[in-house]
């Protein structure tokens, strides 16, 4: 199972989410670096943890406050894999993340403005280059729209996953930075026994190593982490340990 570090952009500078009240998320204090620096913080997760990929929001986009692309452009000289997520309502927003140097952009249902368009994705750039997020609040869908909202969370999950989709992240945001343990492994095991082929990532509410081996051997490929690694809960020790326990 891969460890995915995550950084939200806020005005530039890495911000602590905590509970998806992104009103009141404040710059990141982390034991791994000083300050709230983007690059700094990924040089972190690079150096001192050894992590490969990144999960980066950029909540500024996701706002309508326009894209951190120049904060975006620097990460990406970083030798890790960025998967963005700014919110994309149309192709060329999607493709400006990969003009960036973006490995995979990010699908989400919070910003999806249709079935179509999940499928356009997919015929324009292909699975390899994008993960399908499907976005809960609390366990409820996150959506606005109809057509979605009257589908259980499995239900639509498997209806986008339909459309070509290879990689799908399941989060809960009402667990982020809270500390109560893994959210939605249920969710996410229901997933696996209906699509079992797919690569599925999770995150929300993981506080230390033992919640990391939970979600290993619920059949999770990924887990999504802030809060636990910038207050050390989880360390260098504890990740090299869960990956000599895999092999």
């Amino acid at each position: 199972m891969e460890i995915i570090p995550v950084i939200d952009l806020l005005d530039g500078r890495v911000v602590r989410g905590v509970g998806g009240r992104r009103e009141d998320y404040q710059p990141v204090r982390s034991c791994l670096c000083p300050g709230a620096d983007p690059s700094v913080v990924l040089r972190a997760f690079h150096e001192s943890l050894h992590l490969q990929s990144c999960y980066v929001a950029d909540l500024d986009a996701l706002q309508g406050r326009g894209l951190n692309r120049c904060v975006l452009a620097e990460l990406s000289r970083f030798p890790v894999r960025l998967m963005v997520d700014r919110g994309p309502r149309g192709i060329d927003e999607v493709g400006e993340l990969f003009d960036l140097g973006a490995h995979a952009a990010i699908v989400a249902l919070e910003s999806l403005p249709g079935t179509d368009f999940a499928l356009e994705l997919i015929q324009s750039f292909g699975p390899e280059k994008l993960v399908l997020s499907l976005d809960l609040k609390n366990g409820s869908l996150m959506t606005e729209l109809p057509e979605f909202q009257q589908q259980t969370p499995l239900e639509l999950a498997i209806q986008l996953l339909e459309l070509g989709y290879t990689r799908m992240i399941v989060l809960d945001l009402a667990a982020v930075g809270m500390a109560t343990g893994p959210a939605s492994l249920e969710l996410c095991q229901a997933i696996h026994v209906h699509a079992p082929a797919i690569e599925l990532i999770s995150g929300g509410g993981v506080r230390t190593v033992d919640d990391l081996s939970v979600m290993r051997d619920a059949g999770l490929n990924g887990a999504l982490i802030a809060s636990a690694l910038h207050d050390g809960t989880i360390g260098p020790e504890d990740l090299s340990r869960l990956k000599q326990d895999s092999v």
